[in-house]
């Protein structure tokens, strides 16, 4: 070996050497790994010699860095990481600080890879950036091939339609964050509470007579689930113990309702008299509302005694017994809610109640045709001793037939009072008209090219968009296209981890 080889040999040991004596001497050592089930989330385990307090910066695309510290100082942190970019080495920074003041910083960087194929090109408008929610928009995505089979695509997005979190898995219909900041979703008839990275919390018991469409939750910490009545269809409420998934009580709607009342919208399953498909409680007066779409009719029930309290809907082939819960418009404008989904109480106006019209036909006698029709979200505000009620707020009827959806939707209050509407399933032919879900004659759903259309807009009348995404498909010749069962704007981590 050359004397120059020699110089280098022992710099290179020398340098090796050093770095690992830098390395040993660490006061701190960072590992991540990534999860399979929801691949743009990661989990950093932080250990330190001292108690030491985390805060995590993940780089924004858009100048829009995400910033975060953690509640509490400790030797051990388990952080997750949320809000990775696909496709791309996303490179995460690390602050920890003690209690003396000294601090340390060290960058990571995780790779992700693509998304799915099956996922959209999402189209977003920011049309008023200041006055969009914070938060990010989770939503119950899916795809429609051309042969009608569906694949489900749970994601959320940031406010320039980037998908910053997916979870590979399928789910029913219920995707619902919780106090804790996990999600519950549906598998089949049970509810499974999981954290973001896509790992199972605990797994509640099957429902008896099954599970679909939504869940409330109480504030006893238990939880209100729509079901079916026994030898029914999906006209039924279970409550069920939050911490064990155990039936507490139930309500079977055949008591509470007219069962022979003829249905409108109708449906192909004609034991489908009711179709419950949005639950929410008031904790107010220990109620809850929830939505029977083939009745045309949003109903207040008791919790504890289980008495209708109202009916909110159009008044025709209402028995007698009836008539008493009936409410009574009060005010121009107005317009009844046909074929409805998602009822929410206003967190802080009693009697508000905002929903989605989907408008199926909008009469019994005299129903529009789609190319005629329109859906939208509408706030009404119910005076219980006078049994009357007010529309006070809307938006989507200006749309026409152009967001059309006979089936799905979803709208919702934001914290900052702006509403977030879903007009999740625009159907149309290939000749971009509107359409009915079903052809009675063939008894089948008609042929449909299916879309989506979420947006922010303000609480003001007329409305002004602020935030708007799109789903589409871009064959005109297909019938392949998406559909957004709800969009909900959540946080990436409960405020009780943050400082």
């Amino acid at each position: 070996m050359t004397k120059n080889k020699r110089l280098l040999t022992l710099i290179s040991l020398t340098l090796l050497l050093l770095f690992l004596f830098l390395i040993l001497r660490r006061p701190y050592t960072i590992s991540v790994t990534q999860f399979e089930q929801a691949p743009l989330s990661a989990l950093a385990v932080i250990e330190s010699r001292k108690a030491t307090q985390v805060t995590l910066v993940l780089p924004g695309r858009n100048q829009n860095d995400l910033r975060f510290t953690f509640r509490g100082y400790d030797t051990y942190h388990e952080i997750p990481v949320l809000a990775l970019y696909p496709g791309t080495r996303n490179d995460v920074e690390f602050y920890l600080t003690t209690r003396e003041g000294d601090s340390y910083q060290q960058k990571v960087t995780i790779e992700t890879e693509e998304l799915p194929e099956d996922f959209p090109e999402i189209g977003y408008e920011r049309v008023l950036p200041g006055q969009i929610a914070e938060g990010f928009t989770f939503l119950h995505l899916g795809r429609y091939n051309e042969d009608g089979n569906y694949r489900a695509l749970p994601c959320a997005v940031d406010s320039y339609g980037t998908v910053r979190w997916y979870y590979q898995g399928d789910i029913g219909h219920v995707m619902k964050m919780t106090e804790q900041g996990t999600l519950l979703i549906q598998e089949g008839d049970s509810l499974v509470e999981m954290d973001l990275m896509g790992r199972k919390v605990r797994t509640l018991p099957p429902l008896m007579y099954g599970l679909h469409h939504d869940v409330a939750f109480m504030e006893n910490g238990n939880l209100l689930a729509l079901s079916t009545a026994p030898s029914s269809f999906e006209d039924g409420v279970v409550e069920l113990d939050g911490e064990t998934g155990s039936y507490v009580q139930g309500w079977d709607f055949r008591e509470i309702l007219d069962k022979d009342r003829p249905s409108q919208p109708r449906n192909l399953e004609p034991a489908d008299w009711l179709h419950l498909n949005g639950i929410d409680y008031d904790h107010r007066d220990d109620s809850f509302i929830v939505s029977g779409r083939d009745q045309s009719a949003v109903v207040k029930v008791d919790r504890e005694s289980g008495n209708l309290r109202w009916i909110l809907g159009n008044h025709e082939h209402w028995e007698e017994a009836y008539q008493p819960y009936l409410l009574q418009p009060e005010e121009s404008p107005f317009a009844w809610q046909w074929g409805q989904h998602a009822p929410m109480v206003h967190p802080e106006l009693p009697g508000r109640v905002l929903l989605y019209d989907n408008g199926n036909e909008r009469s019994y006698s005299e129903p529009l045709d789609p190319t005629d029709n329109y859906s939208r979200a509408v706030e009404f505000e119910i005076d219980e001793k006078t049994m009357t009620v007010r529309q006070v707020w809307e938006y989507g009827t200006g749309n026409g037939s152009t967001t059309f959806t006979p089936f799905i939707g979803d709208a919702n209050y934001l914290e900052n009072g702006n509403r977030l509407i879903c007009f999740g399933g625009i159907t149309k032919n290939l000749e971009g008209e509107a359409v009915e879900l079903f052809d009675f004659a063939n008894n089948s759903l008609n042929d449909m090219k299916i879309s989506a259309k979420v947006v922010e807009v303000t609480a003001d009348y007329p409305a002004k968009e602020v935030l708007v995404f799109s789903f589409n498909d871009p064959d005109p010749t297909s019938y392949a296209g998406y559909r957004v069962y709800q969009a909900e704007r959540y946080p990436l981590y409960h405020p009780s981890l943050l400082q």
